[in-house]
């Protein structure tokens, strides 16, 4: 998934901090492009009545409306909030009582008439009602799919995911349809579906960035139905993967994202890969990693349950046949030896060819000892690598 998504626009940290506090004046400083991103939700607050009736919040408001003036996508958002979605709500609900009758079965579709061309032609010739149903109609497909499959991945080649012309129409559409049918589309079910699609990712942090609130409740959602070995299957490397573009998007929360996975015992590789991304941010060199304190809290606190649990994410990514530097544990280990190398004493020899000094030995060692700055970090290492060979059975290899 990672490599999916490479060549899509991401919301960036700062664009997601001003839309969850409605900072009007970062909004106006973002590029073109970012603020693409956000167009849903800001159509919206635009819109729709607004529950804060203060006069700062008009001022807001208006810089708002000042904001979206002159962008052209801002009329087809318009065009996708004018639609009637009760009676859209109602042909949904009849749909999916049809598709339970038949058994999951794609027979007659009352939100979508019978379909001249693929989707993506379909969507292209629809105009807004028609295009909101078309996202719909499928989306739905996908999550009666999930609730079906017993937790089993599966994935789902789908026109209207994958079609880069109409990738953010698609977001847009699915963004609104979120906004106005939360009870018929829970944002958690649609993060789930939207892990078995191509582009997944981007399609979850647009659609949580346009609810921002939306954020821990997403992740603990995906956290709670996820895997106990993330890097086991194709299902959990894509949900790990979803879940660190949400925490890119939102740093400030990645740690607490953290604690729910040990709170669950379930994703040890995306607890690992937070921790890597927190590490290389951190200034202190001469401390204690935080990498080091994580890994070293897992393996050597009171809990058991959470002990077996990473000792197992450590054996069962030893006995991968042959282990990539794509894989959250190599790359817990070389971040682990790069530390190990960084305070090491050095040992060198010299050959002294000076005349003057015959008397002396031919070969000199010179020996440095570990600083005194080092040596709580040393121990913290040292303390480190025996529980991870004693508990977890981590075996030497060359990186």
């Amino acid at each position: 998934m990672m490599t999916e998504c490479t060549s899509l626009q991401f919301v960036s940290p700062f664009a997601f901090e001003a839309m969850q506090k409605v900072d009007v004046v970062r909004l106006a400083s973002l590029s073109d492009p970012e603020l693409r991103l956000l167009l849903p939700c800001l159509v919206r607050m635009a819109l729709c009545a607004p529950a804060d009736q203060s006069q700062s919040w008009a001022q807001d408001k208006k810089l708002i409306l000042r904001l979206l003036s002159g962008v052209e996508a801002v009329n087809s958002i318009v065009a996708l909030l004018s639609v009637d979605f009760h009676a859209l709500e109602q042909d949904a609900n009849k749909e999916q009582q049809l598709r339970h009758k038949l058994g999951g079965g794609t027979g007659e579709s009352i939100l979508v008439s019978q379909l001249q061309h693929g989707l993506t032609l379909e969507f292209e010739h629809s105009d807004s009602p028609r295009r909101l149903r078309l996202v719909l109609s499928e989306l739905l497909a996908i999550m009666n799919k999930v609730s079906e499959s017993s937790g089993e991945f599966f994935f789902k080649s789908s026109e209207l995911f994958e079609s880069p012309v109409y990738l953010e129409e698609a977001a847009d559409v699915l963004c609104i349809l979120q906004a106005e049918l939360p009870s018929l589309l829970p944002i958690v079910d649609v993060a789930e579906a939207l892990l078995h699609v191509r582009n997944g990712a981007w399609f979850l942090c647009l659609l949580v960035a346009n609810v921002p609130d939306s954020f821990n409740e997403v992740c603990r959602g995906l956290i709670k139905n996820g895997e106990r070995q993330d890097e086991e299957s194709l299902g959990g490397r894509r949900r790990t993967d979803a879940l660190r573009f949400l925490c890119k998007m939102n740093p400030a929360q990645a740690l607490k994202v953290r604690g729910m996975v040990v709170e669950e015992c379930h994703l040890p590789g995306l607890g690992v890969a937070l921790t890597l991304d927190h590490t290389k941010n951190e200034v202190n060199e001469d401390g204690v990693s935080d990498l080091v304190c994580f890994v070293s809290g897992l393996l050597l606190g009171t809990n058991a349950k959470v002990r077996t649990w990473f000792g197992t994410f450590i054996r069962n990514g030893q006995q991968r046949k042959r282990e990539t530097s794509s894989s959250v544990l190599w790359q817990m280990r070389r971040q682990l030896l790069l530390e190990l190398m960084g305070i090491l004493p050095t040992v060198r020899s010299t050959r002294i060819v000076e005349e003057a000094d015959v008397e002396m030995e031919p070969n000199v060692s010179v020996y440095s000892g570990l600083k005194e700055e080092h040596v709580v970090k040393a121990s913290a290492l040292l303390r480190l690598y025996c529980a991870l060979m004693g508990i977890a059975g981590l075996k030497y290899s060359i990186i």
